[in-house]
């Protein structure tokens, strides 16, 4: 019985993030080049809308199994930001 609440549990999770979390690029991510912009410096909030599995947004948000985060950002114009992250590239945001 235990087993089975565990994998209920580790369901929706990636790493210590769940859907619905709110974020920010840690420094890891904010180094990485593949996240560079110039209308994105990275200390913009965004919101985890979806881990793992297919997009149900399009099939051009990158990689599901390397990236399986895909991130809402809130109140960024959609120009070439990235969207689709591994947990080590980002941040929970504390309040």
């Amino acid at each position: 019985m235990t087993q089975k609440w565990k994998d209920r549990e580790s369901l929706g999770k990636q790493g210590k993030f769940r859907v619905g979390d709110l974020i920010q690029l840690s420094a890891y991510g904010k180094n990485s080049e593949q996240n560079s912009n110039s209308h994105f410096d990275g200390e913009e909030l965004g919101l985890i809308i979806e881990i793992g599995g297919r997009s149900s947004a399009g099939t051009g948000f990158g990689d599901t199994r390397k990236y399986p985060i895909l991130v809402q950002w809130i109140n960024r114009p959609n120009k070439n930001i990235a969207k689709r992250f591994f947990f080590r590239e980002l941040k929970l945001k504390r309040s």
